[in-house]
């Protein structure tokens, strides 16, 4: 799978030895393509013609090839909640479609779903490979699912756009990124933003069981690059379950951080328009707002000035629970900048070395954190370096508090105990299936 797939994945639960046993957390991931209207394209002209005629209910199916694309593919037509669009392919490794334009694919259409495709950043210049996805205006429902999706700055770029012949902007909601491999195994030196899920906007966003890896931009362009960054309003997005990787094969980049929660963002680009004057009118803002961040494990985010596991920067009544955070510097593994009208709550989480407070708008709000140092982290964990997070000595993270019904499983899915661990994944209850330290292992070696 393109994530690997942790949710849900593994034994039938069990017993818990702490009072686990409700059973695999077993989200909804959007429907499957079976019963569709089969549409099969062998040929890029066929491909595209797909796209541009295609109508609810078409699964538009790829046979194993490799395609080359230098223009953007515009998604218009829209599907139906029940008879969603599909591009895909039968089995990821497959079909690969080359892509050299500066934005690929430009999303109108509502209801599409993307799955089981590398798309692949081919481009030799750099004012190419901004964007192998540019979703805008009412481009709602939309789904990526184990794809893999390689060499780009900005991977995917969602915002707002101006509709029929009003002033105001509409933006995506209820995006899905479920399961993908997102990735750069060269420097991408378009001088543009450099975050892999740029999220302007929208509301109700899932990002859940992604790996996310090597995405800083060179060191030649002054550009920071963040693996999920909700801002300009953005609302109820809830990441959970990714493992993120800032650099494991390039190290020599920009700053890179994990996650990002919100930022400056001037009112042009904000979701909410109350006036319908077209200038935005957020609530705050810049802001990320009421996000739940859970079950991530992030790591190597230690190259350049502002580096950080986690960013809060303009931020509403977001919470950050059970998170393992590893090998981070300069700005630590948290570094909260928050808003000085709204908590951010920090609960729950392995994060090394703590806080770092120095730009804080409001008095961090947190609570039953474990705050070790990276030599701490390394004898608590058996080989974190190396994608080795099974136990060593779990004295400080074990069975240390009431788990809490917003985070009732791990990073794999499996249930926490009545008393849960710290940090993304639970060692203290017992379950059938793989360990989820060898889940996150198998994860970790897919990066090259």
């Amino acid at each position: 799978m393109g994530g690997s797939g942790p949710a849900g994945s593994g034994g039938s639960g069990g017993s818990g030895a702490t009072g686990g046993g409700d059973g695999l957390y077993a989200p909804d991931n959007g429907p499957t393509h079976e019963n569709g209207n089969v549409v099969s394209v062998s040929s890029k002209t066929e491909i595209l013609d797909a796209i541009a005629n295609a109508s609810p209910g078409d699964v538009i199916t790829v046979s194993p090839g490799s395609y080359d694309f230098n223009q953007v593919i515009t998604v218009q037509n829209d599907g139906q909640a029940s008879s969603r669009i599909f591009l895909r392919a039968d089995q990821l490794g497959t079909v690969t479609f080359n892509l050299s334009h500066i934005e690929n694919f430009k999303l109108y259409g509502k209801f599409w779903i993307f799955e089981n495709i590398h798309f692949f950043g081919a481009c030799t210049t750099g004012n190419s490979c901004e964007h192998a996805f540019h979703i805008v205006a009412d481009a709602d429902d939309i789904i990526f699912r184990n794809n893999d999706i390689e060499n780009f700055a900005s991977h995917v770029k969602l915002n707002g756009e101006l509709v029929g012949g009003g002033s105001a902007k509409s933006f995506p909601d209820r995006t899905m990124f479920i399961n993908n491999f997102w990735h750069n195994t060269k420097y991408v030196t378009n001088n543009a933003p450099h975050n892999i899920l740029n999220l302007d906007g929208g509301k109700d966003h899932v990002v859940r069981g992604n790996i996310f890896a090597d995405y800083n931009a060179p060191a030649s362009l002054p550009k920071s690059a963040s693996a999920v960054y909700p801002k300009a309003s953005a609302l109820r997005i809830l990441i959970e379950q990714n493992l993120i990787v800032c650099e494991k094969s390039r190290t020599a980049g920009e700053t890179a951080r994990g996650i990002q929660l919100g930022d400056g963002a001037p009112a042009s680009i904000c979701d909410g328009d109350q006036d319908q004057d077209g200038s935005g009118d957020c609530i705050e803002n810049g802001q990320s707002q009421e996000a739940i961040v859970r079950n991530n494990i992030i790591m190597n985010c230690n190259n350049g000035g502002s580096s950080a596991g986690i960013m809060v920067g303009s931020d509403r009544e977001s919470k950050i629970y059970h998170n393992t955070v590893y090998n981070v510097g300069q700005r630590n593994a948290g570094f909260y900048v928050g808003h000085a009208d709204h908590d951010t709550y920090w609960r729950h989480s392995i994060l090394e070395n703590g806080f770092n407070t120095s730009y804080a708008a409001r008095p961090l709000n947190e609570t039953n954190n474990a705050l070790p140092s990276f030599a701490e982290m390394n004898s608590t964990f058996a080989s974190p370096a190396d994608g080795d997070f099974s136990l060593a000595d779990g004295g400080s993270i074990v069975e240390q508090g009431p788990t809490d019904g917003d985070v009732a499983h791990d990073f794999c899915g499996y249930p926490r105990g009545e008393t849960a661990d710290l940090g993304a994944i639970e060692y203290s209850t017992t379950y059938a299936g793989a360990a989820c330290s060898a889940m996150v292992k198998e994860m970790y070696e897919r990066i090259p």
